[in-house]
Parts: structure tokens; C-alpha cells; sequence
């Protein structure tokens, strides 16, 4: 059995049991989180301390912001308002592959480029 085949065995294998693991965990925080659920505190951290230990939840609300529907009010929007949204520059990638050897350094006196951790994927065929 070659080396690459044993890894990618070894690799299901170890997934497997980090998938039931995982789930297990997540079923547990979800029984956690239900027990410190306060309807009046839909969002921030709720500790509780028994015996030995410390448990925390933290929930939240999640927010989507409709970007195009938001520019074209912007203007007409109070400052309190505009105060309360945080517009935050990303690189579109596609865009940055389709600039000029120039352009690109240009833009690269604004970016930080740093390789991310590779992606490894076994299937079983």
C-alpha cells in the first residue's frame, strides 16, 4: 500500500470520528445553551458557575444589510444612522486578477497577502 494511501485512510478514518465527535459537542451546546436561554437577553453572554466550572453562552442576531438599497438611501439618511453601519473594503479576486502589472501594485501598497492553510479533501472512490 503506498504511503499516500495509507495517509488518505488514515485520514477518513480520523474524520470520521472527529464528524461524531462534533456532532456529539454540538448537541451538548445546544442542550447548554437552552438551559441558559433568558427570553429578556436575546443577545450577550450569560455565565453560570457550578461546581468546578465556568459556562458561557454568548447569543446573538445575526444582520444582513441590502448594500445596494443602503447606497442609494445613504444620502438621505440621518448621521445617527449612517453612524450606525461600518462599511468594511474587500478585494474581489477577480478583479484583482484582471488588473495591469502597474494597477496591481498600486493596489498592493493597500492589501496584505498571506497564504491561507491548504485544503486538503479525501473521498473514498
Amino acid at each position: 500500500m503506498s504511503d499516500l494511501k495509507t495517509l488518505a485512510l488514515q485520514r477518513l478514518a480520523a474524520k470520521a470520528k472527529e464528524d461524531e465527535a462534533v456532532a456529539e459537542r454540538r448537541k451538548i451546546d445546544k442542550e447548554i445553551a437552552a438551559l441558559l436561554l433568558d427570553p429578556n437577553k436575546p443577545e450577550g453572554t450569560i455565565t453560570e458557575k457550578p461546581d468546578g466550572f465556568k459556562v458561557s453562552v454568548t447569543y446573538g442576531m445575526k444582520r444582513k444589510v441590502d448594500t445596494s438599497a443602503l447606497q442609494v438611501a445613504w444620502n438621505t439618511l440621518p448621521k445617527s444612522v449612517q453612524d450606525a453601519v461600518r462599511w468594511k473594503a474587500e478585494v474581489s479576486v477577480t478583479g484583482l486578477r484582471a488588473l495591469a502589472p502597474a494597477e496591481s501594485l498600486i493596489l498592493s501598497k493597500f492589501v496584505t497577502t498571506e497564504p491561507e492553510s491548504p485544503q486538503v479533501k479525501v473521498e473514498a472512490l
